[in-house]
């Protein structure tokens, strides 16, 4: 939900890479995309950065944390359909 709300603001997923701080030319949103289908971790900075973006206080988005072993693939597919991405499950 959160991540989709960043996107919706930058307007893309590129944009939202840009605006928490990852320069790659060809593709700034691969790691969002990477976090979004729990292949990689938040970076806290990142998530401070991200928390400023959205303008939503850091406690509760923290509240939302997750332990890792509980990221699984269908675990990750049914937040994204939740949430409307379904563009974003991994196959």
């Amino acid at each position: 939900m959160l991540i989709k709300m960043g996107i919706d603001k930058a307007g893309s997923i590129n944009q939202l890479g840009r605006e928490l701080g990852y320069r790659s030319r060809v593709h700034p949103g691969w790691s969002i995309r990477q976090i979004l289908v729990g292949k990689q971790p938040f970076p806290i900075d990142r998530l401070k950065a991200f928390a400023e973006f959205l303008e939503y206080p850091m406690d509760d988005i923290l509240s939302h944390q997750t332990v890792p072993a509980s990221v699984t693939v269908e675990s990750t597919r049914r937040a994204l359909e939740a949430n409307g991405m379904l563009f974003f499950i991994p196959r």
